[in-house]
């Protein structure tokens, strides 16, 4: 298990809160913003191997469709220029004058905003910005960082706004738990359960239908922020109870001053990278 340091939360916040437009995160805030650091991009080609400009492709499973339980199901935009994106940043993203994190800032794009990407720019940092026409004519860029090639939509629990891949929304099954389907079918993205702090279990609750926890096999997991609150994050491969499908669970539980939130995805392991999308573009109640 990995325990977050509260010390190296504010300068990585800082950093991020450049391009993200955040207000800074309180635990005793109503809502907080989650965010999860670490690499989230994809790159998806056409059937025969060619990107096609326009196109898309509904992602399927690692497994070679062998295993539709585990897949994440997302229709992406071929990873061509120009193509759409939608922002998930849970406080919008700032577009920039230049591709810049010191550039003027024109304006801030909200959570859910669909964007038709002209041009791309790597800066030596590593950093990938991507140039968009406003809606007053304007130029301006924006990192790809809180960019995904997918819609998305907002779904919400009692505790929790997420914004999912279109198509899944969450299905209470009891008084603090719930969990995301895709079109009200079995396929479950991801379990949430939350409760008053005090009385949150040593270890998160195993949902229905995954194997005991007994015979989870634990994997390296790159270290992870999520907002500026208590967290820790740990992934796990499993095979399916019934199925047998291969599949990587991620476990982050998140804590304010007074609950703490249990967030369980399960997904093949091509797609485990869309947890970081999530996160971004969570806010707890």
């Amino acid at each position: 298990m990995t325990k977050l340091e509260l010390a190296a939360w504010g300068l990585v916040i800082a950093l991020l809160g450049a391009e993200v437009g955040l207000a800074v995160f309180r635990p005793w805030d109503h809502h907080v913003a989650l965010s999860l650091s670490g690499s989230h991009t994809s790159s998806l080609v056409s059937a025969n191997g060619s990107p096609s400009p326009g196109a898309t492709r509904l992602v399927t499973p690692s497994a070679g469709a062998k295993c539709p339980d585990v897949v994440v199901h997302r229709v992406e935009q071929l990873d061509t220029i120009p193509r759409s994106a939608w922002v998930h940043a849970s406080d919008g993203v700032n577009v920039r004058a230049a591709p810049s994190s010191s550039a003027t800032r024109l304006t801030t794009l909200a959570t859910g905003t669909q964007l038709n990407l002209q041009a791309e720019q790597t800066n030596p940092d590593g950093s990938t910005w991507y140039r968009i026409r406003l809606s007053d004519g304007r130029d301006g860029w924006l990192t790809g960082r809180y960019t995904t090639n997918y819609p998305i939509s907002l779904a919400s629990t009692d505790s929790l706004k997420i914004w999912l891949p279109v198509g899944y929304q969450f299905q209470s099954v009891a008084p603090g738990k719930a969990e995301a389907h895709y079109k009200s079918g079995p396929v479950t993205l991801l379990y949430v359960e939350s409760g008053v702090k005090d009385q949150a279990p040593t270890e998160a609750t195993v949902p229905t239908g995954l194997p005991p926890r007994a015979t989870w096999t634990a994997r390296s997991v790159e270290q992870v922020l999520v907002g500026d609150l208590p967290a820790t994050d740990r992934a796990f491969g499993i095979r399916l109870a019934g199925s047998g499908c291969p599949a990587l669970v991620h476990e982050v539980r998140v804590t304010t001053t007074t609950r703490y939130y249990d967030l369980i995805f399960v997904l093949d392991e091509s797609s485990s990278s869309v947890v970081a999308q999530l996160l971004d573009s969570a806010t707890v109640q």
